[in-house]
Parts: C-alpha cells; sequence; structure tokens
C-alpha cells in the first residue's frame, strides 16, 4: 500500500556515491508533508552502470509499488551539463538519455553536498547533534558552511535569500592541505612523493584515512598493517593499535583546521557535518582539541569562537533534500 496520497506525484530519489547508491520513493503523504519510502541501499560495485543500479532498485519494489514518474538525484561530482562524471566511481550519464530510458516527465541532477543542503531548512532541533562549542542555534543563521567525509570530501552552503533559502554546491574538498605543526609537514613530504598535489579529500576521506594513516606509519617508522578506513576506525576505537588511534586523533585535528577554513571563506555562521564517516568517529571528533584547531586561525581567532558546530542526525538527509528538491519544497 503507497504511503502516498493518491493525488501526489511520486519520484525516484536518489544519493549516488562512490560506494553506495541510496535509493527511495519520495510523494506527499495526505496530510502535506514530504516523505520517503521504500528505502534500498545498493552496493556500486555490484552494477556496471547507474542504469543498471536503477534498473536493479524498481525491479525489487514489486507490482503494488507506486512507479515514479520524475526524479532528483545527488551525484558524488560537479554537475555542469549534461553528462556527468562521478569523481570517485568509473560512471558516467548523460541526464537527458537517462531521463528518456526510464521514461520520466524530468529528472533533477545536483551535486551530492547540493542535496543535502536542500534538507537542511527541514530539520528539527533532533536532527542535530552539536559538537564542544556555543549552542546550536534555534534558527538557522545566514550561512550555513556544510562539509562531509565519505568517499571523498564534500563541501557546499546553504545561505538565507529573502524568506527562504539557496544552496550553494562547491567543490571545496578539493582545496588544498594546509599543514599545521611539524608532523603535518612531515605527512605532506610523505604524501607529495605519491601525489603531485595533495588536496584535502587526499586526507578527509575513506580513502583519505588510509592514506594518512600510511603516511603515519613512514614518519614514525612504524609499520601500517591495517587496510581500509572501518578496519583503521575499529583498531583506534578498540586502543590496540596505538598508529590507528593517533591517526584518527589526527584526522580529527585536520578536519578541525578545513572546517575553520571552510567557515572563514564561505562566511559560515555555523557548520554541519554531513557523511557516513563522522558520525562513527564521535569520540574523537567531539573534543577541545579539535575545538581548538578550528578556531586556531590567527587573527580571525575571535571570528571562530562564535561559530557553532553540529553533526546533521537526520537518518538520510540526502534522500529528504532531494524529495524536497523534486516536489519544490527546498526552501
Amino acid at each position: 500500500m503507497s504511503p502516498f496520497a493518491i493525488d501526489s506525484p511520486v519520484g525516484l530519489v536518489a544519493d549516488i556515491g562512490g560506494t553506495n547508491v541510496r535509493f527511495a520513493l519520495a510523494g506527499r503523504t495526505p496530510d502535506g508533508e514530504v516523505a520517503t519510502a521504500m528505502r534500498q541501499d545498493l552496493r556500486a560495485d555490484d552494477h556496471p552502470g547507474l542504469a543498471a543500479c536503477i534498473a536493479s532498485y524498481l525491479a525489487g519494489l514489486g507490482p503494488e509499488a507506486p512507479r515514479p514518474g520524475q526524479a532528483a538525484f545527488g551525484v558524488a561530482s560537479p554537475v555542469t551539463g549534461d553528462i556527468v562524471r562521478l569523481t570517485n566511481r568509473d560512471w558516467s550519464f548523460s541526464i537527458e538519455a537517462l531521463r528518456t530510458a526510464f521514461g520520466w516527465g524530468r529528472l533533477l541532477v545536483v551535486n551530492d553536498f547540493a542535496i543535502v543542503g536542500h534538507a537542511v531548512p527541514a530539520l528539527r532541533a533532533e536532527h542535530w547533534r552539536p559538537l564542544t562549542g556555543p549552542a546550536w542555534p534555534d534558527a538557522l543563521p545566514t550561512v550555513v558552511s556544510l562539509i562531509g567525509p565519505g568517499t571523498g570530501l564534500g563541501v557546499g552552503a546553504v545561505a538565507r535569500d529573502g524568506e527562504g533559502f539557496i544552496v550553494i554546491p562547491t567543490e571545496g574538498g578539493h582545496g588544498s592541505f594546509a599543514p599545521l605543526d611539524a608532523m603535518e609537514i612531515e605527512i605532506l613530504r610523505v604524501l607529495l612523493k605519491r601525489f603531485p598535489r595533495v588536496s584535502n579529500e587526499r586526507l578527509l576521506s575513506g580513502p583519505g584515512l588510509q592514506n594518512l594513516y600510511e603516511a603515519m606509519g613512514v614518519v614514525r617508522g612504524q609499520p601500517a598493517t591495517l587496510a581500509g578506513a572501518p578496519a583503521i576506525m575499529q583498531a583506534a576505537q578498540r586502543g590496540d593499535d596505538p598508529l590507528a588511534r593517533d591517526t584518527l586523533e589526527r584526522f580529527c585535528l585536520i578536519l578541525g583546521g578545513a572546517m575553520g577554513d571552510v567557515a572563514l571563506v564561505q562566511g559560515g555562521g555555523a557548520v554541519a557535518i554531513a557523511g557516513g564517516i563522522a558520525p562513527r568517529m564521535l569520540e574523537f571528533l567531539d573534543t577541545a582539541a579539535v575545538r581548538a584547531r578550528f578556531e586556531a586561525k590567527g587573527r580571525a581567532h575571535g571570528l571562530l569562537t562564535t561559530i557553532p558546530i553540529a553533526l546533521i542526525a537526520h537518518p538520510e538527509p540526502a534522500l529528504l533534500g532531494a524529495a524536497r528538491l523534486l516536489l519544490g519544497l527546498s526552501s
């Protein structure tokens, strides 16, 4: 049975990342609220391309499920025209060809952090998990900076525009890594032997955590025996691998510095953290040391002390944002 109102248009919404593709149907409930249903996460590795992944999801809905007549996707890449190429996966597609193939009346495709941004104005108090620092405000400030480590490093912003909000997608995760102390200078030296340029994303992402772990092992002359971000995080949390624990602490310090940079560049009055990695390292992220690193901006220190930081605690902000964008309720 459909959870949507009989007269509600139904759309397909998706959060298309480098590792997973998250799908749901979106529509309005009988009382007019935006809702998503029939959520399913599919592994990108299991499908040769996005069209096959979409077809797999739709085939699994069953004959009684409503069929979407439109769609809205957030993709982990810049969107500058009809052809979209994912940054961290060898997938590309034509927006118009995909729309035509599935018979949708329209297909909206935006950057994955832009799609999260469309959810921000709808988040309630229970959807924010404030970190150390000033209290999260009851009303959103003029600019909310967005950042989030995942398969890559997403950066964006939500800005108040008259009575509503506009969402500003960026590729700020590819900004240059700026070491702050002697250890980070040595980490940069190690990584420059592997990469012609070291961006924040080379460190502040799932693959970046592995890069950081291996680089710190080289600097310290210690074997880096773990493979993959989950293994490193689990070992750090158990406390049975000092290198993993120090790496996770360093990851969060660097993220704190990057958050401060993003807030300064965007004029953010608050910083919201999205993505799947940060909530799994909360013990290391919500600390006075990370807060101090966020504020360590020289002559701009005083400004940074006034800016609150919070994790987005909504279970599926990207799908909510896609639904609001698709149904015209994103501001």
